[in-house]
């Protein structure tokens, strides 16, 4: 009887999870703090010592639930603690995000999808599962090289097929950071050149 209660616990405590996750994003925007870098430094700042592990959790949190543009984030992080350093807190945060979401969806399969995903883009993630493992390593890696592609949608795909945890970690550990620093020093040029000067 208590292992059966245990199991419901584990299967539901990542549901609550995300659902709060949400319920956060939609209270962060209603107050303001997603509208803006400024608007989400001045949120981060306010936790002083532990504003480094604050950011990292919004990392992790925007892997699952994206609550600003892409790179956006890892700009703000790069504006606040430095390049470099900013750079590798969003990498450790998105890092972690990853990992999450490769559970998630090993564990939850498509209902976990089907949960967080737009109809859109759930029907691309479909088309995806079909293929496979070295194809889903190849769409891997090159979603992890070019710029501005869904990277996190085929990390989610790669939890649903037959891609070992190992594989994936050789990846994304290799490739993710590539994809962190061209998507962050992207749109901190663009965000220097149309926004600041």
């Amino acid at each position: 009887m208590g292992r059966n209660i245990l199991k419901r616990i584990i299967y539901v405590l990542p549901i609550v999870g995300v659902i709060s996750f949400t319920g956060l994003v939609i209270y962060g925007y209603s107050k303001g703090i997603f509208h803006s870098v400024q608007s989400l430094q001045d949120f981060i700042k306010q936790f002083g010592e532990y504003a480094v592990f604050i950011f990292i959790f919004l990392q992790i949190l925007q892997v699952i639930v994206p609550i600003l543009p892409g790179g956006i984030s890892t700009v703000v992080g790069m504006l606040m603690f430095g390049n470099v350093q900013g750079l590798l807190y969003s990498y450790v945060g998105l890092i972690i995000g990853e990992i999450i979401f490769y559970w998630l969806a090993r564990y939850y399969g498509k209902s976990f999808a089907r949960l967080i995903l737009t109809k859109k883009r759930y029907l691309k993630f479909e088309k995806m599962l079909d293929r496979p493992e070295k194809g889903i390593k190849r769409l891997m890696i090159i979603t992890l090289l070019v710029p501005f592609a869904p990277d996190d949608l085929v990390c989610l795909v790669a939890g649903l097929t037959d891609l070992p945890f190992k594989e994936y970690m050789k990846i994304l550990l290799i490739f993710k950071f590539w994809s962190v620093a061209t998507y962050g020093y992207a749109v901190l040029f663009l965000f220097n050149r149309f926004l600041i000067g």
